[in-house]
């Protein structure tokens, strides 16, 4: 199966081809927890270093608008098309709506791969977030229509480990891996590990990289 894209209530929508028209999923950045950012897990694990952060796998674009939301700024990449479409439509929204404007001016979308696009986009950048597509569990309840219709469309990431290297090959002295907490380290023993309840955060620091004080 494959994913189409149709617009409802007049925004860009995406489906798999076996549902229904008009039930596509869209996204609404409004809608995101913004609130008391300072203890997320995601804003703690990026930690206080200068400089924008590069999330290199956008998806669906929450974890860029928490951590836009946070003050940061933030270069999303997303090379699947359609998934690029509908994050690039709900910004447009967002940059229109008064409340978020200011939040959606802090991110800005690349349609690219991350494995190439990567030495371009984290020039400067103080962190790097990779956070590939999780491995299936062996026992689970269905997961979100959305997250069901990301793996549709983009697969099980197997070059998630050419990601990671591409973010390692870059100078970001901060790179972050987002894992469920049953999978092993994509890039090794992290040194730093952040938990939250349902994913963590594997930190590697890169001290040779952090600017001097």
């Amino acid at each position: 199966m494959g994913v189409i894209l149709e617009t409802v209530d007049g925004r860009l929508a995406m489906r798999s081809d076996a549902d229904a028209p008009g039930s596509g999923v869209s996204i609404d950045l409004g809608s995101i927890d913004v609130r008391a950012l300072g203890g997320h897990p995601l804003v703690r694990a990026v930690g206080k270093g200068v400089g924008p952060v590069v999330d290199a796998t956008a998806g669906l674009g929450g974890d860029a608008w928490i951590l836009a939301a946070s003050g940061r700024a933030v270069v999303a990449l997303e090379r699947h098309p359609s998934i690029h479409a509908i994050f690039a439509d709900a910004l447009t929204r967002a940059r229109a709506t008064p409340t978020l404007a200011h939040v959606a001016a802090r991110v800005t979308l690349v349609h690219a791969d991350a494995r190439v696009a990567l030495a371009e986009a984290a020039l400067g950048a103080w962190a790097i977030l990779v956070d590939p597509m999780f491995p299936p569990k062996v026992k689970s309840a269905l997961a979100p229509r959305d997250i069901r219709l990301v793996k549709e469309a983009v697969g099980e990431d197997p070059d998630a480990a050419e990601v990671l290297a591409a973010a390692l090959a870059t100078h970001a002295p901060r790179i972050i891996v987002k894992r469920p907490h049953e999978a092993p380290p994509l890039g090794g023993v992290p040194h730093h590990v952040i938990e939250s309840r349902l994913v963590r955060y594997d930190i590697y620091d890169r001290p040779h990289l952090m600017p001097k004080p």
